[in-house]
């Protein structure tokens, strides 16, 4: 019988993420169970078990993914190298809309933060997650705008965004939308916009409420 080495195994969860990551995607979190993510591969629902030991660590395992993502392109700004000048939003909208690594984590992102409980369980920590990230970039986002509210707006843009290129109502290459993002926001024309409803009003007490957001299967 052959040895399985450390490579192996690591490209074996590699393919058990994916294949999370795409039912996720095409069906929703809550129309996924660990059998159809082995099925979809050809392995077995115990092989699955072997490297994730729940569900809950599976689903925390594709969380983690996408908060390295999304950490990877705030890491720049978190750490000031992108300035703080005219391009510096520009720049930072274009390495957030960069590709399509972010939109593939939309549909868990979105059924964890719509998810609702009245007494802790096994989901509640990883939508606990979801918030502090969230709360992470409205800061990131907000230091790099004229006033602090338009964060909340530009947070619902983005997501709004990143959900059609998740279904494929958007083309890939979203940065190209940075720079008329940029002096929208810059310009604060975004506040009387006659299109934008009052629930996403930049009002320097507004918030984004991230439990409004809606899965995208």
């Amino acid at each position: 019988m052959a040895r399985h080495t450390r490579e192996d195994a690591a490209v074996t969860r590699a393919r058990i993420l994916a294949s999370a990551q795409q039912l996720i995607r095409h069906r929703g979190l809550h129309c996924v169970t660990v059998d159809d993510v082995a099925r979809a591969i050809g392995m077995t629902r115990g092989a699955v078990y072997g490297h994730f030991r729940s569900r809950t660590e599976l689903l925390g395992a594709l969380l983690s993914c996408a908060e390295n993502d999304f950490a990877t392109r705030l890491a720049p700004l978190a750490q000031g190298r992108a300035g703080t000048g005219p391009g510096a939003l520009e720049q930072a909208l274009a390495t957030l809309l960069h590709g399509d690594d972010l939109a593939r984590h939309v549909s868990l992102l979105a059924a964890l933060l719509q998810h609702k409980c009245g007494d802790a369980c096994e989901l509640c920590p990883l939508r606990a997650r979801v918030l502090a990230g969230v709360e992470a970039l409205r800061g990131t986002l907000a230091a790099l705008l004229p006033a602090p509210g338009l964060s909340n707006v530009l947070m619902a843009h983005l997501w709004g965004l990143l959900s059609a290129h998740a279904m494929h109502l958007a083309p890939s290459g979203l940065s190209g939308c940075a720079a008329s993002l940029a002096r929208l926001y810059q310009g604060h024309d975004v506040r009387s916009h006659p299109a934008l409803p009052a629930s996403l009003s930049c009002r320097p007490n507004a918030t984004f409420d991230p439990t409004l957001v809606r899965d995208t299967p």
